[in-house]
């Protein structure tokens, strides 16, 4: 035996799935977030009372769900390393 690596039920793919599903939901609110800095230039600038305040509120919680999101989908990455880490230095422990 040469390599020894656990699926551990399937965490590769589960992250492999979840990555995935993170990029699209960026594009998708990255796409959104442009969408809507729009909204004063095609209102000619007569929103600006009325679409400032929901602006900065949406630009901060754009900010912090996309800072979330990628900080969440990387841990479960290297939740997925240390288990491989670990399955590595199990072969050590047992080849000697």
């Amino acid at each position: 035996m040469t390599a020894f690596d656990i699926d551990h039920d399937g965490y590769l793919e589960l992250n492999e799935q979840l990555y995935m599903y993170v990029r699209q939901l960026g594009d998708i609110l990255t796409n959104l977030n442009a969408s809507l800095k729009n909204i004063e230039v095609a209102t000619q600038g007569k929103a600006t009372p009325v679409w400032q305040e929901a602006q900065t509120t949406w630009t901060g919680t754009y900010t912090d769900m996309e800072t979330k999101l990628n900080a969440q989908s990387l841990g479960s990455i290297n939740a997925q390393e240390i288990f491989g880490e670990g399955d590595l230095r199990g072969q050590g422990i047992m080849l000697g």
